[in-house]
């Protein structure tokens, strides 16, 4: 398992924790959140119910469900859609890229799927959303 965050010179194998993937990709893009979830949340999303993330103090290897020697990289230009994507046929998980206003956290949907990483980041502060809220 490898997972890169390029032009930052970040990358993670099995080993680093969620709690730190997760520090690491807001930092790269301050006004957005990564959450990591089971593969069961995706079933709950389309019922409209809550979900929750994967064990924040475990590994990417103790929870991913896929295994294998997958790599996904994490670059500004990469669209929302492909990394989302990526987590789910490569490591068997749910992941979902969001952000947080003053009226609370939401999940990127509709044409913010299609835009890059480095792009939504910046609407994303342009829109006054909240920055680094990782947690």
């Amino acid at each position: 398992l490898k997972i890169k965050i390029m032009s930052t010179g970040l990358s993670t194998n099995g080993a680093k924790k969620v709690s730190t993937f997760y520090k690491e990709f807001t930092a790269k893009y301050p006004y957005l959140r990564l959450q990591i979830c089971p593969p069961e949340a995706k079933a709950l999303v389309a019922k409209g119910k809550p979900i929750g993330g994967v064990d924040m103090s475990k590994t990417l290897s103790e929870v991913r469900t896929k295994k294998g020697r997958a790599e996904i990289s994490c670059i500004g230009s990469r669209t929302v859609e492909r990394i989302e994507n990526q987590f789910e046929s490569e490591y068997g998980l749910y992941a979902q890229i969001c952000y947080t206003t003053d009226k609370g956290r939401y999940y990127t949907g509709g044409t913010d799927q299609k835009k890059s990483l480095a792009k939504l980041n910046r609407e994303k502060a342009a829109e006054g959303c909240k920055k680094g809220e990782w947690k």
